[in-house]
């Protein structure tokens, strides 16, 4: 058994992981994907899948992913042929060491509920809840131009020279320190996988936006309205034009998350044509509990 640690993974194991993910969604009756793109994490230097081999055979796989160092995100499949072997256990414990590294002190653990197994895993650890996500994807049937643009409303590919407006609109629309909105949207600039958009009203920049794309699917990610303009359709409005761009793209399969607290995002996306897809539960953990004791 042995581990092999990818900051930014190779096409041969994408294809594997892609490959377990297939068998485990069979398996567990899984409706996500794993995570693969490593332009958002902290450091470059920060391993973005672990995965564990039992010979040639990838018997598991976790996501590493830490776009700040308060928390790790960790999504973890095992091969139903192997499991009840350790391999879990081993890619957390790998996990925690480069958490260490990183001085990341928490992991958040990501699992769908209907995944018994997955649950069964999560049970040997003391951990708590945290909040819940809902996936939803795009109804492909629906046109994105039956939805209305507010007049006025233009979408602007992002450069360096927007951040401060963007850093201000994040600050405003999410309660966030501006040191971190800057940190995200920074690296949201520079990605190779993600575009980050600034939206402008007759001129005025009023939201930010972003796609990510991976395996010919889009994802809509940080979707924000200055406070004093929200309730104006200008939320709709972002959203079809961001629809617009991957259709343009020729991208259909269009997907969105959003946290079970955000109720009123939550109704804005169903009522945008987004069906639910996935649930995910959240669980926090410390990773002092994954180290090895000192004696």
């Amino acid at each position: 058994m042995r581990i092999e640690l990818f900051t930014k993974p190779g096409a041969q194991i994408v294809h594997q992981a892609r490959e377990l993910e297939r068998i485990c969604q069979a398996h567990d009756h899984l409706e996500g994907s794993l995570y693969l793109d490593p332009s958002m994490n902290l450091s470059p230097d920060a391993p973005s899948l672990l995965a564990l081999f039992e010979g040639e055979t990838l018997a598991g796989a976790m996501t590493f992913f830490a776009p700040t160092q308060e928390e790790a995100e960790l999504v973890s499949l095992t091969h139903p042929d192997f499991r009840r072997r350790g391999v879990f256990r081993a890619l957390v414990q790998e996990a925690a060491r480069q958490a260490v590294k990183f001085g990341i002190p928490d992991f958040l653990f990501v699992c769908e509920p209907q995944s018994k197994d997955g649950v069964a895993a999560l049970h040997w650890f003391s951990s708590k809840p945290d909040h819940t996500e809902y996936a939803l994807r795009y109804d492909r049937t629906l046109p994105p131009e039956r939805l209305r643009i507010p007049v006025g409303l233009t979408m602007h590919r992002a450069t360096e020279a927007d951040l401060p407006d963007m850093v201000q609109i994040s600050s405003d629309s999410f309660s966030e320190e501006a040191e971190r909105a800057a940190h995200f949207l920074g690296l949201a600039i520079v990605s190779e996988t993600r575009r980050q958009y600034l939206f402008r009203l007759d001129g005025e920049p009023v939201a930010i936006g972003a796609l990510g794309f991976e395996g010919g699917e889009a994802t809509l990610f940080g979707l924000g309205v200055r406070t004093h303009l929200q309730n104006r359709g200008i939320g709709r409005g972002i959203v079809a034009l961001l629809l617009r761009e991957c259709y343009a793209q020729g991208i259909e399969d269009i997907l969105i998350e959003v946290d079970n607290t955000n109720a009123p995002a939550h109704h804005l996306y169903l009522s945008c044509g987004f069906v639910p897809e996935a649930i995910y539960d959240y669980l926090r953990a410390p990773i002092a509990q994954f180290l090895p004791k000192q004696a």
